[in-house]
């Protein structure tokens, strides 16, 4: 009896795809030490006997006498209720079962058999034969009748080969084919079922119950990263199997690598609960180990597709700059040198990004003004109800100066001198349709101090001197004098390194003259506050004039 339950187990064995040969069996030593082959373990209730049990549940007649046989059945109409029956997966009936799209973003194309590729759509059957594409930005969720959900990524093509349902056990038999990309899985627990979920990449084969795995595919091999459960991978050259937190490499053409602990999940402790900028660039701590770091926003709830899928090099949260306002679930990983993506870091997260803050034009960002009633400016929004205007002496407005709300024009200009200072300001834009907006990033300006007030002239004989205060090192100034007081057409406009000018003496009347600083690397400072002088006339030079005339007459 026993040579006949070898027999029948080989016979099962040949019945399995090549491919899955190996896979089985390293199952079946590694994860069910007890079973001799892939096994469902079916106890026996009142009526049953091999031959309704075959009629209901397996591939055909013929097989009622293996039962019994594999079972060392002595008396097949007293089989006792409560027994313990194996029956070999490969017996049992099989439903075709159809997966289908839960969501997608951006290009996704599904091919079924021989027709020509289309558009998917969300709630799409995906049934067995049947190839999805995704494009660069591409992305989509796929839920599978157990619960089960698979995420294929960016640049994907992969070829759901085999989906259906064991009669007897419910389990579920999956199967891919990934040609290229990558695939995120959850695959519900079928423990005992006989299902299994199987990735077939041309440099291996990973199979699974019951796990949450990643899987990549590229020309020059395969990594899987196991998050939960254990993934036995196998090819021609050799097998290992993946247990939580662990991946591994398969080169092509050459054994899968041993497993490597993952990197620890990013810590997002310390992000914003709300994204008011998109695209988003925020940081966070670095993991130790980490070469790169990836970043997927996906919405709040249900098997969704990711909305935003970035990496980069740094430690920062990266984001696309088209994500809608609303709640999502952000999920960040640090990538080693190698390539292996380790353990998720996820929390949710809120994106209030809209209405959108509009362009700041004037002040420029840390530029200089010189009028203290300073004018503001910036860009007219299309769909603005109302603006909403801070001005503050720090950049985190903790205590604003100037709150303008409701404004009807993109401008604001001071009604009260500023003084001199660095200040910061910012615009938010209210609609009717979605309220107010984040306010824009602080821009920064300076309203430097007036230029310095010079000293009554000195004139002695033909020169006069002006003096004022001395500047900082490396300042220079300009000195402009006018008989108009709007300094039109100066007849004196000369820079000077000191803190002083010495020239000719003007000719008698009323002069106008200021003074400015020119600090290196910056625009010239505000104009002091201009000074009459009054250039009285010289007895002294109209008595030398006369002076030959007298003579003469004499």
């Amino acid at each position: 009896m026993q040579h006949g339950a070898a027999s029948h187990g080989r016979r099962y064995d040949r019945r399995l795809p090549a491919f899955l040969l190996g896979t089985v069996a390293m199952w079946a030593s590694a994860l069910s030490p007890n079973a001799t082959a892939e096994d469902y373990r079916y106890v026996v209730r009142p009526g049953d006997n091999p031959w309704n049990l075959t009629q209901r549940f397996l591939k055909g007649i013929v097989y009622w006498p293996r039962i019994q046989q594999y079972n060392r059945i002595v008396d097949a109409t007293a089989m006792q209720p409560g027994t313990t029956l194996r029956i070999p997966v490969g017996w049992m009936r099989a439903a075709a079962r159809q997966a289908e799209i839960a969501d997608l973003r951006g290009d996704v194309f599904l091919e079924r058999g021989g027709e020509p590729a289309q558009a998917a759509a969300a709630g799409m059957p995906v049934a067995p034969g049947a190839t999805l594409r995704t494009g660069d930005e591409g992305s989509v969720s796929l839920q599978f009748p157990d619960g089960s959900r698979t995420l294929i990524g960016p640049g994907t093509v992969v070829r759901l080969v085999e989906l259906r349902r064991l009669t007897l056990s419910s389990g579920q038999q999956t199967r891919f084919e990934l040609q290229q990309g990558e695939m995120e899985n959850e695959v519900a627990g079928s423990r005992g079922s006989g299902g299994r979920f199987v990735i077939q990449a041309p440099a291996a084969t990973a199979a699974v119950r019951g796990t949450r795995f990643r899987v990549a595919s590229a020309a020059d091999g395969m990594r899987n990263e196991t998050l939960q459960g254990t993934v036995a991978l196998q090819n021609r050259k050799g097998s290992t199997l993946l247990r939580a937190g662990t991946g591994t490499h398969v080169r092509a053409g050459a054994a899968p690598g041993a497993a490597q602990p993952l990197l620890p999940a990013p810590v997002l402790d310390a992000l914003p609960a709300r994204i008011e900028r998109l695209p988003a660039r925020l940081e966070i701590p670095a993991v130790a180990g980490a070469h790169a770091y990836r970043s997927q926003i996906f919405p709040a709830t249900g098997a969704a597709a990711a909305e935003s899928d970035r990496s980069g090099p740094t430690a920062h949260v990266l984001s696309t700059g088209d994500l809608p306002d609303g709640v999502h679930r952000l999920r960040v990983r640090a990538i080693g040198e190698g390539g292996l993506e380790g353990l998720d870091a996820e929390r949710e997260i809120v994106i209030d990004a809209r209405p959108e803050p509009p362009f700041l034009h004037e002040p420029p960002s840390d530029g200089w003004v010189v009028d203290e009633h300073p004018a503001f400016r910036w860009a007219r929004s299309g769909d603005a109800a109302r603006y909403h205007f801070q001005l503050a002496a720090e950049r985190d407005f903790h205590a604003p100066l100037v709150v303008a709300q409701g404004l009807e024009s993109p401008e604001w200009i001071a009604g009260q001198p500023l003084a001199p200072s660095v200040y910061f300001w910012r615009v938010a834009v209210e609609t009717d349709a979605e309220g107010l907006g984040p306010y824009s990033d602080p821009q920064r300006f300076t309203l430097p101090p007036p230029g310095p007030q010079p000293q009554p002239p000195e004139i002695d004989g033909d020169t006069m001197e002006l003096r004022w205060r001395a500047g900082n090192p490396g300042e220079r100034f300009q000195v402009q004098i006018s008989r108009d007081p709007a300094f039109a057409a100066p007849e004196i406009d000369r820079v000077t390194d000191e803190a002083r000018l010495s020239m000719p003496r003007p000719e008698p009347g009323l002069l106008h003259l200021r003074v400015r600083t020119l600090a290196p690397d910056t625009p010239p400072g505000p104009w002091g506050k201009a000074q009459q002088v009054e250039i009285p006339h010289s007895h002294w030079r109209a008595l030398l004039i006369l002076v030959p005339v007298l003579l003469i007459a004499l």
